[in-house]
């Protein structure tokens, strides 16, 4: 499966269909800073039990937090979902809040002492693909990753 870079529109960009054959699981957190290491570990956890490799565990997790970070600091969303995927060469993170935010997320450059607006940048780095679109229920959005990964 051949993957490019999404640009992020308010249209949005869907994420790639892993199928069938993938392992999936999804979390329902609270949106607050403190859910998000928990969510990391959550993540890592799964992806470990599923065979995947500790790099790609520890690349998904910052792409988790990076992703749940911007969820709970940009939108009005209460409750925030993560579903997590993986095929033996693929993970596809998907980040959905259930409240809307002033802007599409889109990478930004952040001056020397901001201390926001670099967490896309390190996403965009690390994934195949990425983009952002509308939540299937509801007012919120979904933004993924789509990262490489081997599995055993």
């Amino acid at each position: 499966m051949a993957l490019t870079d999404a640009t992020p529109t308010a249209g949005g960009t869907p994420p790639p269909d892993l199928g069938c054959a993938a392992c999936r699981a999804a979390y329902f957190l609270p949106a607050d800073r403190r859910t998000v290491g928990r969510a990391r570990r959550l993540v890592t956890e799964q992806l470990g039990s599923w065979g995947v490799d500790p790099d790609g565990c520890d690349t998904a997790a910052l792409v988790v937090s990076e992703l749940l970070t911007n969820a709970v600091l940009h939108t009005s969303s209460r409750r925030i979902s993560c579903t997590v995927e993986a095929t033996p060469e693929l993970v596809l993170i998907q980040v959905t809040d259930d409240g809307s935010g002033p802007s599409v997320p889109r990478p930004r450059r952040a001056g020397y002492r901001d201390e926001v607006g670099r967490g896309l940048l390190p996403v965009k780095t690390v994934s195949e693909r990425w983009g952002v679109s509308c939540a299937e229920y509801g007012d919120g959005r979904t933004v993924w990753a789509a990262l490489r990964t081997t599995r055993s």
